[in-house]
């Protein structure tokens, strides 16, 4: 199996290869996507001659759906393109490689979820507007994720318009009955005949989207009632600083709260791959999306991989939600070992989350209460980051030369990802031979397991 990590600005993007199937795990963020994501897969088409088997949103945020709208928006020009000149009729090539085809699409829309949906994207837009009014540094955050989810909203409209029957008429949810990607019983999904790729859904579970329709509806009734955020709110409302942090508690007090997951990221669509070794054994993928520790942790429960207090170790561990501090927490860490740590982030929002980072070296290099009991656990791993410093730069240097200025918002992601690579740096020189580091400078990551 090989997994190419992408370019994807704060979001996911992973090509998976797997045998004759080919998967491509979100698609990032649009600028990442057009300025990299499409040159690639493009290149990786004609090269190969390979179609994408499936295409899996694993939720609606726009880091996550946006760059497959524009791999569909891409497709739609080139079938432009092909009708015109099939025709007769002059067209100019589109300014950039065919895509790769798309057989299917796994991805809870939100049509399968609230009739309202773009209803939702204009109160979350009117919202975020009246919240940047502020000058509260918490609400200003609050009114960005606001105005991202409002922005995700239109994008999963429009991915659900391209796809259907009287225009891409790629098949969506094909293998749930054409309804919502969940978990469903203990099937074992094959993307082809001759595939021994058995793909397992982990979550969500049926509860998780009940949840967030429940939350979406809310949002159209009362937006000033919208659940984890009411309280939120209220504090705000009421303190003119920001949030305070956390005082005079440890990090296992501060991280992975699940009720300060948003309930789209608590929905996320997650995966257990499995593949035979050739030398025996079997490969593991765990694909994560912006989920909840404690819910993969339900979704390999439920398909029987992991006994009650046991652990697991796999091949591959696509880190949640850009490692932040909301979605994993030590149990986690020593409970789901990994050979290999996908970290996609580029410093937003402060992803990779330090305290993340260290809880997951601790439960791998760490002293006996904090590592993790797994037999593998003192194996060498590796931990690949999807950017870096060096990439960032690059990004800065572009911006100047193109505005006159630096960008604020990239100098905050580069110190970030310079203390992430300060830390990871200083485990490694300690613990010589244990730990591999792997980190986005030119191209595209590549990981063959």
């Amino acid at each position: 199996m090989k997994i190419t990590l992408l370019p994807s600005d704060k979001g996911d993007c992973l090509l998976i290869e797997a045998g004759s199937v080919t998967i491509l795990a979100d698609g990032g963020m649009p600028g990442s996507y057009a300025s990299e994501v499409r040159g690639y897969l493009g290149k990786w088409a004609e090269d190969t001659g390979k179609q994408l088997d499936l295409v899996y949103v694993s939720h609606v945020d726009q880091d996550h759906i946006a760059g497959v709208l524009q791999l569909l928006e891409d497709t739609v020009q080139w079938r432009v393109f092909d009708h015109k000149h099939a025709n007769g009729q002059s067209s100019g090539k589109p300014p950039f490689r065919r895509p790769p085809r798309v057989k299917r699409i796994w991805h809870n829309a939100f049509k399968l979820m609230v009739d309202e949906s773009e209803a939702i994207g204009t109160v979350l837009a009117a919202r975020a507007n009246t919240l940047s009014s502020s000058a509260n540094p918490s609400l200003l955050r609050l009114a960005d994720a606001f105005r991202s989810i409002a922005n995700s909203i239109p994008e999963a409209i429009k991915v659900s318009r391209r796809i259907a029957a009287d225009q891409l008429n790629i098949p969506l949810n094909g293998e749930f009955g054409k309804l919502l990607a969940m978990v469903r019983g203990h099937e074992v999904i094959s993307l082809a005949a001759n595939s021994s790729l058995a793909i397992r859904v982990i979550g969500p579970f049926e509860k998780d989207l009940e949840v967030l329709r429940k939350y979406w509806k809310n949002w159209l009734s009362n937006p000033k009632k919208a659940g984890s955020l009411r309280d939120l709110e209220e504090w705000l409302e009421e303190n003119d600083g920001p949030i305070p942090p956390g005082f005079g508690v440890s990090i296992d007090d501060e991280l992975g709260h699940r009720k300060d997951v948003t309930e789209p990221n608590l929905a996320s669509l997650m995966l257990l791959l499995e593949e035979p070794k050739a030398s025996g054994g079997v490969t593991r993928v765990i694909m994560t999306g912006d989920g909840h520790a404690d819910d993969i942790l339900a979704g390999l429960t439920h398909h029987g991989r992991l006994a009650d207090g046991a652990g697991l170790h796999v091949d591959v561990l696509k880190l949640q939600h850009h490692g932040s501090e909301h979605n994993l927490h030590r149990a986690f860490a020593r409970r789901i070992t990994a050979d290999h740590y996908l970290i996609c982030a580029n410093g937003k929002d402060k992803n990779p989350d330090l305290r993340v980072l260290e809880v997951l070296l601790d439960s791998r290099l760490g002293v006996a209460d904090k590592l993790s009991p797994n037999a593998e656990a003192g194996q060498p791993f590796t931990i690949w980051l999807n950017c870096s410093t060096h990439y960032l730069d690059k990004q800065q240097a572009a911006y100047i030369a193109k505005k006159g200025t630096r960008s604020t918002e990239l100098d905050k992601n580069i110190a970030h990802m310079k203390a992430v690579e300060a830390l990871l740096a200083e485990a490694k020189q300690q613990n010589p031979g244990r730990l591999k580091l792997k980190s986005l400078k030119a191209s595209p990551l590549e990981l063959e397991v």
